[in-house]
């Protein structure tokens, strides 16, 4: 769980542009869909620290996750080459 501590302060981004999409952690290879996506901001300066998001995952596992959301890429189902004879 993210917390808000005595020298960082926590919001969440409603416009990020991977919420509600199914993405793709390259380095874990775990997928999953963006519920939030929290901006970590500094009490003292007031600048950025660090922004974290929340999946859900794909799998079915029930294991929530989190992962800086500039490591992720969004996810693309591939679907089956269609028979030949189909159009």
């Amino acid at each position: 769980m993210i917390r808000e501590d005595a020298n960082v302060r926590l919001r969440e981004d409603p416009g990020h542009r991977l919420l509600g999409r199914e993405v793709i952690h390259p380095a874990t290879e775990r997928t999953g869909t963006v519920g939030s996506v929290y901006i970590r901001t500094s009490k003292p300066t007031g600048n950025e620290v660090g922004r974290t998001a929340h999946m859900r995952p794909l799998d079915r596992s029930g294991r929530e996750w989190t992962a800086d959301p500039r490591e992720l890429k969004p996810f693309r189902h591939l679907t089956p080459d269609a028979p030949a004879g189909a159009r």
